[in-house]
């Protein structure tokens, strides 16, 4: 089957609560999709587009996220704990109380995200610059400090 028609069957599909530890879906579009809950602990989702998907309370503990699309995406209270990210996109998405601790952010953007309340502790190759616009409300700062402001 052609890979568009795959992807196309994904769009907006709800997989709230899935157990999906381990899952090989890359370069997949799963814009719009619900895995709330879901748990994709240590899967590739590498060049996926997850833009506008909610993910908010899902397991991503050590996924691959490379040059994946999580543009508007809700992760709030995401567990993105060790998550491998290069040039990944966060535009305008939701991280607030997200769990980002020891993440590699590799050319990551986070432009005008919402990072209220999430934990960066340990986080590396994090760049400040690639925040343009987003909130920082009593955010753990990948050297343990507290950032306010953007609100």
């Amino acid at each position: 089957m052609p890979k568009s028609c795959c992807s196309d069957m994904l769009l907006g599909r709800d997989f709230t609560g899935v157990k999906l530890s381990r899952v090989r879906l890359l370069d997949v579009n799963l814009s719009r999709a619900i895995f709330r809950e879901a748990d994709l602990s240590n899967a590739s989702l590498d060049w996926t587009n997850l833009s506008y998907a909610d993910l908010s309370y899902a397991n991503l503990r050590g996924a691959h996220l490379g040059e994946a699309g999580l543009g508007g995406a809700n992760l709030e209270g995401a567990d993105l704990s060790g998550v491998v990210c290069g040039q990944t996109g966060f535009f305008d998405a939701n991280l607030s109380h997200a769990n980002l601790r020891r993440a590699i952010l590799t050319e990551t953007s986070f432009d005008d995200a919402n990072l209220s309340h999430a934990d960066l502790r340990g986080a590396s190759y994090f760049s400040i610059h690639s925040c343009k616009g987003a909130t920082f409300n009593e955010t753990i700062m990948p050297d343990g400090s507290i950032r306010s402001d953007g609100i």
